[in-house]
């Protein structure tokens, strides 16, 4: 068999057709739309595990996202245009069809097929990729060690009874064994080289590289203990699975359950190319922990970063360090005293530079010639004539006209009447259906042989908020309370009413009336008997 008849034609990413999927990333006049629409639901997919997701939700994302103007038939077409290019599919939703109508045309839900999710994903790693900080994950070690011990047992299990449950319960442990180092090698490798590139940046700031030099060491040298501890450990346990051929069998195992079934044949890998593929993880493995290998090559190359942030350090601060010359700094003082003309000036920087007063009595030289006038004839500022001339606005009624117009107190007294009589008109509009169908404290739908639409829509409105509700109860109005006993329920009736005919489950509801709720309901009765 050659190359071309060994690859699937119906898979979707084939070598050499077209690749209709990636049509959104390209195209000219809606590609903007598209990445929004794909994002959405790559978010959906990973952090709320919502996999399916309606028109009209996919419409407010965009415009939350993106644009603000963008209507459902737009949202309709767009997803129409992924559909056909295969980044999502189409399933119907019939789970909440309230009438005859809506459950012969249920309402569609759209889902992003998983090679659409690969493509997002690996954008948004691309995305990510310069961003990564990369870590030194300490604990992933202790993690592993422990997975291949229980790996060590189950194949010591599996020699004296290869059931398939045993099979796939190592395979599935060696998984996550393999992923728990894959992970921790890939961020180890990303920490170090942003170690690297640190190291050619310039620091001015001594306190703050002090501190970033302790987390440093303390970090890099812990991470480096425990590699130093537990490499030795898995080195000799993979050793001793390749002499006594226990590798041998774990290959066959992880080949065995490493791809799950399909439903086409055309799609599954052969036994040889899965063989090989867990051969590769078992040896990519070994050699990362082997002698003079990746986990050695890390922890000198690691430590020799630490010793570069150290040197760096004490450098940074010897060239912060006050220099002891006191030539230097004597000169410096004798300069600015020389150019000093205030005798006041002269004596603080005397008294900073020794910590001590200076002299009452300075040279001529460098106070200059002292004044015979005496400080009683100085003029006192108060006395000087003013700088600024203040205009001070006249104070009489013709000045009071265009004085700025407070906005009217607005009354809310007749919103609030209003918003009151719609509440009571509701409550009591409520009272009467909820009196009509809770003639009696129970109600079974399968009893009832018609209902107006009114009292139809009242009932339907109770039983969304029973089904919502995680006690299945419903708070009406009046303060009584409503229960669904059967939500579970299996056996379907009709409800028939003037507009049609109602399909839904046979359900009873059961009503709870507070004590002084009843005494008002009973209060009419006893006046109209009187």
């Amino acid at each position: 068999m050659n190359t071309s008849e060994s690859l699937s034609i119906t898979t979707t990413f084939s070598i050499t057709d077209r690749l209709p999927i990636f049509s959104y990333l390209v195209s000219s006049n809606r590609i903007r739309w598209y990445r929004v629409i794909m994002r959405t639901f790559l978010q959906h997919h990973r952090e709320l595990y919502s996999y399916q997701l309606t028109a009209h939700e996919v419409r407010d994302a965009v415009r939350v996202a993106f644009d603000p103007n963008y209507n459902l038939e737009q949202c309709q077409n767009d997803l129409l245009a992924l559909k056909e290019w295969g980044n999502v599919t189409t399933i119907y939703d019939s789970s909440h069809a309230s009438s005859i109508a809506s459950f012969l045309s249920p309402a569609l839900l759209y889902q992003a097929t998983p090679e659409a999710i690969a493509i997002e994903t690996f954008l948004d790693e691309q995305n990510h990729a310069s961003a990564a900080q990369g870590s030194l994950r300490q604990g992933d070690l202790p993690r592993l060690w422990q997975a291949l011990q229980t790996i060590d047992e189950g194949l010591q299990a599996t020699a004296l009874d290869a059931s398939p449950t045993l099979g796939r319960e190592l395979a599935e442990e060696w998984q996550r064994a393999f992923e728990v180092w894959n992970t921790m090698a890939r961020e180890a490798a990303q920490y170090l080289a942003n170690m690297i590139n640190a190291a050619q940046q310039s620091y001015t700031d001594l306190e703050a590289f002090q501190q970033y030099k302790s987390a440093v060491v303390a970090y890099v040298h812990g991470f480096a203990q425990a590699l130093t501890q537990y490499s030795r450990r898995i080195r000799e346990q993979l050793a001793a699975w390749d002499t006594t051929d226990k590798q041998k069998h774990l290959i066959s195992i992880i080949a065995q359950y490493l791809e799950p079934p399909t439903p086409t044949a055309e799609n599954r890998r052969s036994p040889v190319e899965l063989r090989q593929e867990a051969a590769n993880q078992v040896e990519a493995l070994v050699n990362w922990f082997a002698e003079g290998k990746n986990a050695d090559s890390f922890r000198r190359n690691a430590l020799a970063e630490v010793d570069k942030v150290v040197r760096r350090a004490s450098t940074l601060a010897a060239a912060t360090r006050p220099s002891a010359n006191y030539a230097t700094h004597l000169h410096t003082l004798a300069r600015h005293l020389l150019t000093t003309r205030d005798g006041e000036e002269a004596q603080q920087l005397f008294s900073v530079a020794f910590a001590n007063h200076a002299p009452i009595h300075l040279p001529e030289s460098l106070v200059g010639t002292p004044g015979t006038t005496p400080d009683t004839w100085s003029v006192s500022p108060w006395q000087e004539a003013p700088e600024v001339t203040v205009h001070l606005k006249p104070v009489n009624r013709s000045n009071r006209g265009n004085l700025p117009l407070e906005d009217p107190i607005i009354d809310n007294r007749n919103i609030i009447r209003e918003l009151v009589m719609q509440h009571e008109t509701r409550l009591q509009a409520q009272r009467e259906h909820i009196a009509r169908l809770f003639a009696s404290p129970s109600l079974d739908i399968g009893a009832m042989c018609s209902i107006s639409t009114d009292d139809r829509a009242v009932l339907m409105e109770i039983i969304d908020a029973c089904l919502g509700h995680p006690s299945c109860q419903y708070r009406a109005l009046d303060g009584s309370t409503i229960t669904l006993l059967n939500v579970d329920e299996q056996v379907y009736t009709l409800l028939e009413a003037d507009d049609g005919l109602l399909f839904l489950p046979r359900y009873q509801l059961t009503r709870q009336v507070p004590a002084s709720l009843r005494a008002q309901e009973e209060m009419p009765e006893t006046q109209d008997n009187t």
